[in-house]
This record gives C-alpha cells, sequence and structure tokens, in this order.
C-alpha cells in the first residue's frame, strides 16, 4: 500500500488520507441510518464525527512525526491519545447531559476510531519503509 513518491511519500500520505475519509463517510452514512431513535442517531453521529476530526489530526501530526525521529512519533502517539481521551470524555458528557444514550455515541466513535488506527499504523510504517529506502 505504499506508493513511492518523490516528494518523501506524499503518494503514501493522500492514499491513506483518502482511505480514513472513506472510513469516516462509511461511519457517518450507517450512524445516520442505522439508528432508529432521532437521538440515538445524533449520539452516534457525535461519536463518528469526533473520531473522525481525532483520526485526520492524527494523521497529520504522525505524518510531520515520521519526517523526524523515534521520540518525535512517540510523543505524538501521547498527544493523540491524550486528545482522543478528552474527546470521548468530553463526548460522552455532551450527549449525556442533552440526554441522549451514550452506546451508540460509543459505538460511533469507536468502530470508527479502530479502523483509522489500522490506517494510522499502516501509514506509519508505510512512510518509514519509504525514508529506509524501502528495503525494511
Amino acid at each position: 500500500m505504499t506508493a513511492r513518491g518523490g516528494e518523501g511519500g506524499t503518494d503514501s500520505f493522500r492514499s491513506h488520507a483518502a482511505l480514513a475519509g472513506g472510513v469516516a463517510v462509511v461511519g457517518l452514512a450507517l450512524a445516520a441510518l442505522m439508528p432508529q431513535v432521532v437521538e440515538d442517531r445524533v449520539s452516534a453521529l457525535w461519536g463518528v464525527g469526533l473520531a473522525a476530526v481525532t483520526g485526520a489530526v492524527a494523521l497529520v501530526l504522525k505524518r510531520r512525526a515520521v519526517r523526524q525521529d523515534l521520540n518525535a512519533a512517540l510523543k505524538v502517539v501521547g498527544i493523540i491519545f491524550g486528545l482522543r481521551a478528552v474527546g470521548v470524555l468530553a463526548g460522552l458528557l455532551g450527549v449525556v447531559s442533552r440526554g441522549m444514550a451514550a452506546v451508540p455515541f460509543i459505538a460511533g466513535f469507536f468502530g470508527v476510531y479502530f479502523a483509522l488506527q489500522w490506517i494510522e499504523v499502516s501509514y506509519v510504517m508505510a512512510a518509514s519503509k519509504e525514508s529506509a529506502g524501502g528495503d525494511e
């Protein structure tokens, strides 16, 4: 899934960003169509939306970190973990305070999160191989 480009992995980043965008669109479609109760639908959409936003931030930050060194990459992993933890907490508080169910929010968030996490790991591995010359 790596596309070698003369611009240091730009093609690889674009393909992984496109995959992440596709996951977000599918997640939003499922969240908008599956729940029968309107409040559950809104709760699920909040979850998918927060996961998609934090996933986009994560991919961009990991792109910057891969260009530096391992310490930068590890710092980004910690920052993104914290960002997602705060996002889940804020989202849960937001939906529960509005009288909506927490389960659709959690399902929407983590359904998208797990797919995005695989895409992020795949991107970091591809970018690392590209920067090493593709031999690893």
